[in-house]
Order: C-alpha cells, then sequence, then structure tokens
C-alpha cells in the first residue's frame, strides 16, 4: 500500500462515521488488492460498520483469500455479534482452510443461541484438532448442559493434543449440572473414559460422587484405581466410612496405585493411617519406603507425636528401623527424640548411625543443644566422634574448647572428627591454640594439630608446619611435608631437601612428593644425588619429582 493511501485512510477516520463506512464499503467492494481490502476491513472494525451487513455477507461469500475471510468473521462477529455469528455457521462446512473454520468457532464464544451451541458440539467432529480443541473451550466457555455428553464421548479417543483442554471443559460444565449427569458414564465399558473422569470429579470436588468413586477401586485397570485415589484426596475425610476403602488401597498389587495411596493418605494427614503406613516401612521396595516415609512425616508433624517411632526403633527388622530414624528429622524441638538419636550414634548399623547425625543437624536447625555436649562425654566412642562432628558444621565458637579437650581422646576416629571441626571453625583462637599444640608432648596431639593446619590451608596455618618436619613421629613428618609441598610459594626448600636423608623410606618419599609440588628448580640437584636410594618405592618418587619439576632434568648429571 502507496504513502498516499494511508494519508487517504487516515483522513477517512477522521469522517463521520456514516460516510466513513460508505466510503470503506466501496472500497472493499470494488478493489483487487489484498491489503487494500484488509486495511477498509480493520477500518471498519474501528468505526463499528452497523448499516452493511448484507454487503459484508455479500463480500465473504465472494471471497477466496482466507486471511480476508478471517478479517471479515471479525467483522462480522464484533460488529454484527449474534447475526454475523448465525450468518457464518451455514459457510462452516464448505470451508476447507482450518484456520478460517477455528475462526469462526472463536467468533462463536459468548453466543448462547441453541443454534451456536449446535454449531460449536458439530465442530468436535472437525479432523483438524485446533479446530476442534476451539470447539472444546468455547463449549467450556459457554457451559451447556447439551455439551457435557459429546465431551465425554470424546474421552474414548485419548488425543493427547486436545486433552487438557478437554477435561478442562467438562469440569467447568460439571460444576454447573449435578454430579450424577458425569458419574452415570462410569458405568461404561470404555477404558479411556474411566481413566479420565475420575481426574475430572476430583477437580469439580462434588461429595456426592465419593461413593460411585469407591466402587472405582474395584477396577482391573491400575491407571484408573491410581486416577480414583489421587482424586479421593480432596473429597474423602477421616471420619467418612468410606476412608477404609483408600486405607486397603496400600495391599494394591500394582506399585503405583500402592504408592499413589501412599501419598493421598499423607496428604490427608490423619492419624488412622499410621499403622498401616508403618507395616510398608519394611516393604523391599526403595520407592515405597521413601514415599512412605514422606507420608508419615507429614502425619507426624501434623500430630507432634512420635512415640510410635521409638516403638518402631526396638524392632528388629533393619530396614523398618533405619526408615524410623529417618522420620526422627521432623521431631524439631523434641528433646526426646534428639536424646534417641544420639544414642544410636553407637549404633552397630552404620547407616543408622549416618541417618542419626542427619537427623539430628536437621531437628537442632544449626544450633547447639545440650544434649549435643554431653555427647561429647559420652563413654561410648561413636557417640563422642558424631557429637564433635555435629559441632563442626554448626560452628559455634563456644565449642572450641570443647572441641580442643577431645584432641587427646584415646580413639583416633574422635580425635580426627575433633580436629576436623575446629578447621571447619577456623577462627583465629583455634589456629593459635592449633600451632601451640605443635609442641605438646603427646603425640596424638600433635597429629591432630598438624591435621588442623593442614585442613585450614592458609599460609598462615601452613608455615607453622615447617617446625614439624623435624619432629621424632613419621606420621607428623609426612603430614606436614605434604602439607607443604602444596604451597607453591615456599621459599626455603632446605628443610624438605633435609628430610630426603630420613632413615624413613615414608619420609624420604613424603618430602620428594612435596619438592615436586613446589616445583623449585634448587631441588634438582639434591634430587638427583638421592637417586642412589636403597629403597626402590623412593628412587621411583624421585625421578617423577625431577620431571615434573624439569622434564629435561638429566643434563644436569
Amino acid at each position: 500500500m502507496s504513502f498516499d493511501e494511508d494519508i487517504i485512510f487516515d483522513k477517512i477516520k477522521k469522517m463521520e462515521p456514516e460516510k466513513a463506512s460508505e466510503i470503506l464499503i466501496s472500497i472493499l467492494l470494488t478493489s483487487d488488492e489484498w491489503e487494500r481490502r484488509a486495511k477498509a476491513i480493520d477500518n471498519l472494525i474501528s468505526c463499528e460498520d452497523k448499516n452493511h451487513f448484507n454487503e459484508i455477507k455479500s463480500t465473504y461469500l465472494n471471497e477466496s483469500h482466507s486471511e480476508a475471510k478471517i478479517k471479515l468473521i471479525e467483522l462480522l462477529s464484533k460488529c454484527y455479534q449474534e447475526d454475523g455469528v448465525l450468518f457464518l455457521i451455514p459457510q462452516y462446512k464448505s470451508e476447507t482452510d482450518w484456520k478460517v473454520r477455528k475462526e469462526m468457532i472463536e467468533a462463536a464464544v459468548g453466543t448462547r443461541k441453541a443454534d451456536v451451541i449446535s454449531f460449536l458440539i458439530e465442530a468436535l467432529g472437525d479432523p483438524n484438532s485446533e479446530v476442534k480443541k476451539s470447539a472444546i473451550i468455547a463449549l467450556g466457555n459457554i457451559k451447556s448442559k447439551d455439551a457435557l455428553k459429546p465431551l465425554i464421548e470424546l474421552l474414548k479417543f485419548r488425543n493427547e493434543e486436545i486433552l487438557d483442554s478437554l477435561i478442562n471443559a467438562i469440569i467447568k460444565i460439571g460444576k454447573k449440572v449435578d454430579i450424577q449427569d458425569i458419574v452415570k458414564h462410569l458405568q461404561k465399558a470404555d477404558l479411556n473414559v474411566k481413566k479420565s473422569l475420575p481426574i475430572i470429579i476430583g477437580k469439580i470436588g462434588d461429595l456426592n460422587a465419593v461413593d460411585a468413586l469407591i466402587n472405582l477401586l474395584k477396577d482391573e485397570n491400575p491407571i484408573v484405581r491410581k486416577n480414583t485415589i489421587n482424586a479421593l484426596e480432596k473429597l474423602i475425610k477421616p471420619i467418612n466410612k468410606q476412608f477404609r476403602s483408600l486405607i486397603d488401597m496400600l495391599n494394591d498389587i500394582d506399585l503405583e496405585v500402592k504408592n499413589a495411596a501412599i501419598s493421598v493418605l499423607g496428604s490427608i494427614g490423619s492419624k488412622k493411617a499410621i499403622n498401616p503406613l508403618i507395616e510398608l516401612l519394611k516393604d523391599e521396595n526403595d520407592k515405597i519406603r521413601k514415599n512412605t516415609g514422606k507420608a508419615l512425616e507429614k502425619i507426624l508433624m501434623k500430630s507432634k507425636s512420635f512415640n510410635i517411632v521409638y516403638d518402631l526403633l526396638k524392632k528388629r527388622n533393619i530396614i523398618a528401623r533405619r526408615e524410623a530414624v529417618k522420620l526422627l528429622s521432623a521431631a524439631t524441638g523434641d528433646s526426646d527424640a534428639l536424646r534417641i538419636l544420639i544414642r544410636l550414634f553407637n549404633s552397630k548399623d552404620s547407616r543408622i548411625r549416618r541417618l542419626a547425625y542427619n537427623a539430628v543437624l536437621k531437628i537442632t536447625e544449626n544450633k547447639v543443644d545440650n544434649l549435643i555436649l554431653e555427647g561429647l562425654k559420652a563413654r561410648e566412642w561413636q557417640i563422642r566422634k558424631f557429637s564433635a562432628k555435629i559441632l563442626g558444621e554448626i560452628k559455634d565458637e563456644n565449642t572450641i574448647d570443647l572441641l580442643l579437650d577431645l584432641l587427646n581422646d584415646s580413639k583416633s576416629g574422635v580425635r580426627r572428627a575433633a580436629a576436623d571441626s575446629l578447621a571447619k571453625i577456623s577462627t583465629s583462637k583455634v589456629l593459635n591454640k592449633t600451632i601451640a599444640f605443635l609442641g605438646d608432648s603427646d603425640w596424638r596431639v600433635r597429629r591432630s594439630a598438624v591435621f588442623i593446619l593442614t585442613r585450614i590451608g592458609t599460609d598462615q596455618a601452613l608455615e607453622p608446619l615447617i617446625t614439624c618436619l623435624n619432629d621424632e613421629d613419621v606420621y607428623i613428618k609426612n603430614w606436614a611435608a605434604k602439607s607443604i609441598g602444596k604451597r607453591k610459594g615456599i621459599k626455603d626448600i632446605q628443610p624438605l631437601v633435609e628430610l630426603l636423608k630420613s632413615k624413613d623410606p615414608k619420609t624420604r618419599i613424603s618430602a620428594a612428593k612435596a619438592l615436586a609440588e613446589i616445583g623449585n628448580k634448587k631441588a634438582l640437584k639434591p634430587l638427583i644425588s638421592a637417586l642412589g636410594d636403597d629403597n626402590w618405592d623412593v628412587r621411583k618418587e624421585i625421578e617423577k619429582a625431577l620431571k615434573l619439576i624439569d622434564p629435561n632434568w638429566m643434563k644436569n648429571l
């Protein structure tokens, strides 16, 4: 369209509506150019033409361009409303372009005349899915009871392209009609209908459908049973006599159905479901146990009573006991639960110990509890160990001295846990105390101090480790050497060079590895001198170190 024509249409817009309509109709009837006709239609819509219905109908009947037809449909539906829609209905059958048919259907939305509803119902049989979907949506918005049966009939075909729209449309209509008008379709044998209707009934939320759904729990198809269970979640109450039917579904042979029953019972949250669910904690299927644990956690958090879980911990079945420990993680603020979990740190089952540790972290909510502090003094070393580990996760500076006291514990696992926790807290107090411990007469304390400094890993933490290279304890020497080797900026390598002369081959290996990590070429000559070591493992490590420091090290021979 030319610039001049744009000016002409701008002038037409400024005219009186009646005069503007006459000119626009003339353009529409006489122009052979599509863009000009489209512009005329747009302007007729804007000026809300009311006087040229017959001319527009005639234009539509003679129009072959699909986009023009779509614009004319918009004009007819907006400016002539019901009369325009009623004119379009007979044109539907002869229209070959699905986009035009779709526009006809969308134009009919909001018109409640019987002829229009019949037209939309007829359009449910359209071969094009997009057109069919538009008809479904339109009928759902109109909420006509007459459309209910044909819409339900469409469920038989299980067309995934339209299924969501179909279900939503039936729900909209279902909320306006007697629920029995939908329930009666459950008696039919079609499987796809029985799969979808429980979902629809559940979303409608009419309690009068509960008995029909309960009967459907016996259906031979597991998808029907599963969908029915999910539908009952919002409809059934623990006080209802039908509630037992839902609990019975925990025994269903299909795992998906059983899982659906577990989840729904957890959401309903009734104590009546606790004992049946407890039995499923022994199930061999991991997914069943996991889902059951989640359901029980919801119920127990609601009831605030964990006595049944305490009883479960006394059972012989190890799987059930493990699941019980997981459940106690929901017992926030329950001192009895915390006390039991801390005692479980000493369980013979490593998984129970680990689960108890995770549960304690969860229920203490990152706060130090006196029961944890008491655990540091427990007779059982596993309890001392896990209590120390928990303090490392909490990182409370007030517990530093208590952890330092554990560095001379008789059990290495406790010492290691305390040292690891102190490294995580990593304050100046921890650093200064640890450096002071490097001179302690107790080898256990010195080892723990080296471990802490290694884990902290800062320059300030690693520099004191150089003094440990002369320690009489071979482990302390080796750990110190490895840690120093990780610091690329070490300038004085002489203490490590001296370790190449150590009587202990493990210390010589640690020194070679450390020198390789540092990468200082000053280490080449002492390493070459040590190539005559009488230990094969040492010689091998020295050769590796030389290659890492300088691939052409042999030129120094």
